[in-house]
């Protein structure tokens, strides 16, 4: 299952793929943050709105 969305993935970013359950988008945008800012990488601002839109499902 996992291959199937890692292939529809591909090498998108936040801003074009979100991950379809939506009780996992607060996880994935958390980690693609702490990706991001290990290897000091800037994020785009369509990236960074969705982030945004995405740490807002975390509960806390």
């Amino acid at each position: 299952m996992t291959d199937n969305v890692n292939q529809s993935k591909g090498d998108q970013d936040p801003s074009t793929w979100q991950p379809s359950l939506s009780s996992y988008r607060c996880t994935y945008s958390k980690m693609w943050i702490t990706v991001k800012y290990s290897w000091g990488l800037t994020l785009q601002s369509s990236e960074k709105s969705a982030l945004q839109s995405m740490l807002n499902t975390c509960s806390s």
